[in-house]
């Protein structure tokens, strides 16, 4: 994902757990980040809420291999830009996150 994304023109941080992902997005100003909802040390979802509750707006996709309809509802309703089932074609993410940063807030 990182290489697809870095081939499209995209800067890539990545984190390597749950804890680390929310301190960088408390740390650093971002276009769009990408959470898996399956990290280790705190869950996508965990990410997500605690960056909205500190008033941090910039879109957030989740990934999930787990097709559980709730949890597309509660990711979208606290906030998610999307949500993307896994697996997932390179051509898929980079068709969604053009769309959330073309698409006026």
């Amino acid at each position: 994902m990182k290489r697809h994304l870095q081939t499209d023109g995209h800067e890539v941080v990545e984190a390597a757990d749950g804890p680390e992902a929310l301190e960088l997005g408390r740390n650093e100003s971002f276009d769009l980040a990408i959470l898996d909802q399956l990290m280790p040390g705190l869950k996508g979802i965990d990410v997500l809420q605690t960056w909205r509750s500190e008033g941090r707006d910039f879109p957030v996709v989740l990934l999930s291999g787990v097709d559980d309809h709730h949890a597309v509802v509660n990711s979208l309703s606290e906030g998610a830009a999307d949500y993307i089932r896994k697996p997932f074609s390179p051509t898929e993410l980079k068709a969604r996150i053009d769309r959330i940063l073309v698409t006026p807030a």
